[in-house]
C-alpha cells in the first residue's frame, strides 16, 4: 500500500493513472512510491532550470501542469530508501506497462519516448521516473 505522502501526490493525477499505479504496486516485486503528480507552473520552471525537465511550464506546459495531472513520477523503494537506479526503474516501467496494456490504456514512459516497448533509447534526455497518458 502506498504511503500517505504518495497517496496525496497520486490523488492529483488522472483517475486512469491512479488505477495503473495502484495495480502496478500490487503486481510489482519492487515497492515504489509517488514523487510527483500535479506540478505547479513555478515548480515546473524550477525543474526545468535544474535540468530535470525539458519543458519550462511557461512557454510549454507539461502534462504535470494539468489538473488532474496526466503525468506521474515514481521511485523505487529498496532497502528503506528511494532507488532511481536503471535496473529498478526499468523493472517498474515493465510493471506499469503490463498493467496499462492489460487495462487498454496507452502509457508513455520517459525512458522510451518513442513507445516501442520498455527499452532505454539513445535520446539525450531519459526521464526514468516519468509516466504519462
Amino acid at each position: 500500500m502506498f504511503s500517505r505522502s504518495s497517496l496525496e501526490k497520486l490523488s492529483t493525477c488522472d483517475s486512469f493513472l491512479q488505477i495503473i499505479c495502484k495495480r502496478a504496486l500490487e503486481v510489482s516485486k519492487i515497492d515504489f512510491g509517488i514523487s510527483c503528480g500535479y506540478r505547479s507552473p513555478e515548480d515546473q520552471l524550477k525543474a526545468y532550470q535544474e535540468g530535470k525537465s525539458k519543458i519550462d511550464g511557461v512557454t510549454v506546459k507539461s502534462k504535470h501542469n494539468l489538473i488532474p495531472s496526466k503525468a506521474v513520477d515514481i521511485f523505487g523503494y529498496v532497502n528503506g530508501k528511494a532507488d532511481y537506479s536503471i535496473p529498478v526503474m526499468c523493472y517498474l516501467a515493465g510493471a506499469m506497462d503490463a498493467v496499462s496494456a492489460d487495462l487498454g490504456i496507452k502509457l508513455r514512459w520517459g525512458g522510451n519516448w518513442d513507445g516501442d516497448g520498455i527499452i532505454l533509447t539513445d535520446q539525450s534526455f531519459d526521464d526514468l521516473p516519468h509516466f504519462e497518458i
